[in-house]
């Protein structure tokens, strides 16, 4: 679970939603990110007497992507069993303990099953499922997200339905009930082939994250050994890069059943990523990069994709900048190094955006 400024009243019930859980072979690991404010390791002090949960703490802030990664790229569960240290750059804040076997996103769980996993090879069949700090489970979870990847053992990982926890003020509130009527109506539950899926999520432009966050997605460490570690350097995108990373490899198996809450607030990362409007260039980063992974014989269809997206992001950056919002520079670089490399795709999605002004 990895944390950063955890509240009391939002961790102390996504730990409870783990104890809970009617599967009970995991391992959770919160891993603070050396927050200042709250006093994480004392939220969660009374749970620590159960062996399942360890609590580190980085030594220095890492930033959300990397604490992510911090947490992922741990010991196999037998290894953990025998007794871990804390990930690198973390601090053991209790002597003798055992590395989680489950990631969670303000947490991790590693989940054992015996076997062989056909995700990248023979496998101890270790799972990945990540939890944010102030997000919740129902207690069946773990064991239906499970029985759903042993049903289908060409997915990588897969993604549930969920709920909204609505606190305060946040302008962005009705896009949540947006995007999952959305889902609904584009995602039919069962296994999606990954080429097929990913065009179809390309020709949005990755546009809205289908998937979900990543508190109510279980992934193969199989399949995350192979995609590699989260994109660090993101902050508004970084789910949805990962997701479509995967998708180069692997299916993945959607649960229509709504098995958590995401907790949405002012403080949250999502509402704070929105206000400085960092998504506009990691969006059009993650494209190059799923563009670049495509076999020879789909770059052109890629490249489309690519115009089509481009055009539409000029005009929300035109947009942001007419309501006066933030608009972050970070990833424009990679933009720039796109327009001098790229110019007739550059002037084909202006033409675009001009072509959809006039109509």
């Amino acid at each position: 679970m990895p944390a950063y400024e955890a509240k009391k009243e939002h961790i102390r019930p996504a730990v409870e939603s783990v104890l809970v859980q009617s599967y009970t072979d995991w391992a959770l690991l919160i891993n603070d990110d050396a927050s200042v404010r709250e006093n994480v390791e004392s939220h969660v002090q009374d749970y620590l007497s159960d062996p399942r949960i360890t609590f580190c703490r980085n030594s220095k802030n890492l930033g959300i992507g990397a604490n992510w990664n911090v947490c992922w790229q741990q010991d196999t569960m037998e290894q953990a069993r025998e007794g871990g240290l804390c990930p690198p750059g973390a601090q053991p804040l209790r002597e003798g303990w055992v590395r989680a076997h489950s990631t969670t996103a303000q947490g991790t769980l590693s989940l054992p099953k015996g076997g062989r996993d056909t995700v990248g090879g023979p496998s101890t069949q270790e799972f990945v499922a990540f939890l944010f700090h102030d997000d919740l489970w129902e207690p069946i979870y773990l064991e239906h997200m499970l029985a759903a990847l042993d049903a289908n053992p060409s997915a990588g990982f897969a993604a549930a339905n969920h709920s909204y926890i609505k606190e305060g003020d946040v302008s962005r509130a009705p896009f949540y009930d947006e995007l999952r009527e959305f889902v609904r109506q584009n995602v039919r539950p069962g296994l999606h082939e990954h080429p097929k899926f990913l065009h179809w999520w390309l020709q949005r432009g990755l546009k809205p994250n289908v998937i979900g966050e990543p508190s109510f997605v279980m992934l193969r460490r199989s399949l995350m050994e192979q995609v590699g570690p989260f994109n660090a350097s993101m902050m508004q995108f970084l789910d949805s890069e990962y997701w479509a990373r995967c998708l180069l490899h692997a299916d993945f198996v959607y649960v229509d059943e709504s098995l958590g809450k995401f907790r949405v607030h002012p403080g949250g990362m999502s509402a704070t990523n929105e206000g400085q409007g960092r998504g506009i260039f990691e969006r059009f980063q993650t494209l190059q990069t799923v563009v670049a992974g495509l076999p020879s014989e789909e770059r052109k269809f890629g490249n489309t994709a690519i115009v089509h997206a481009l055009s539409g992001m000029i005009g929300q950056y035109i947009s942001r900048r007419k309501q006066g919002k933030n608009i972050s520079r970070h990833g424009s670089n990679g933009l720039r190094k796109f327009v001098l490399r790229h110019p007739i795709l550059t002037l084909l999605a202006l033409f675009k955006w001009m072509m959809g002004k006039k109509t």
